[in-house]
């Protein structure tokens, strides 16, 4: 196994290999990218994040640079992931969707940290209730597909969202950040300012 370009802090190889052989027994090999390069540092586009580091860079490019990306599949996958990085002291840099350009994408702040991409598989409508007003979705849910999904089940009359950009952003990266959206009544700092239409 490829010593990644930045290790976590206070960290030597065979603990870092350590830590990636037990995550690779949680997620599958797929799911799991080590950082071995600075020819896999591709800036992508907004709608296609990179993980690996902060594609606004006004430091050197792989000044905050992750040590690897792993893409979980389900809540137990990033229990199980959390446990597995406390046992190795690894720093976690969880992300949903990524596309907060203003604060550096997904890219860690820490150098070396390990990101947990949310967004890639937890894309899940787990619930939308219309007498609460609320939905329970995955980190990987965008306002887009929230919409959509409001459409497909008639619920479009009933409930709308605040949707605080063109739609490829995180509902929950947005409500985390109490990132803005923008209402009738003027938007405000959205959790998800859900509104229930009379």
């Amino acid at each position: 196994m490829t010593v990644p370009l930045a290790l976590p802090p206070n960290i030597e190889p065979k603990t870092f290999f350590e830590f990636v052989n037990e995550v690779t027994a949680l997620v599958e090999i797929e799911n799991i990218r080590i950082v071995t390069s600075t020819d896999e540092l591709d800036d992508g586009s907004y709608l296609n994040q990179p993980r690996t580091h902060d594609p606004h860079h006004i430091l050197d490019k792989d000044y905050f640079l992750a040590s690897a990306v792993v893409c979980p599949r389900s809540v137990p996958d990033v229990q199980a992931l959390v446990v597995t990085a406390n046992k190795y002291k690894i720093p976690l840099w969880p992300t949903s969707i990524g596309r907060n350009s203003g604060y550096g994408g997904a890219a860690p702040r820490l150098r070396g940290s390990v990101v947990i991409d949310l967004g890639k598989h937890m894309r899940r409508i787990l619930d939308v209730n219309v007498e609460g007003a609320y939905a329970v979705v995955e980190p990987g849910v965008t306002f887009s597909d929230l919409h959509e999904y409001l459409v497909e089940h008639n619920l479009r009359d009933r409930l709308w969202i605040d949707v605080p950009d063109l739609g490829g952003g995180s509902v929950l990266g947005n409500t985390v950040e109490r990132g803005v959206g923008y209402t009738p009544y003027g938007g405000g700092w959205a959790r998800i300012n859900w509104c229930k239409q009379q």
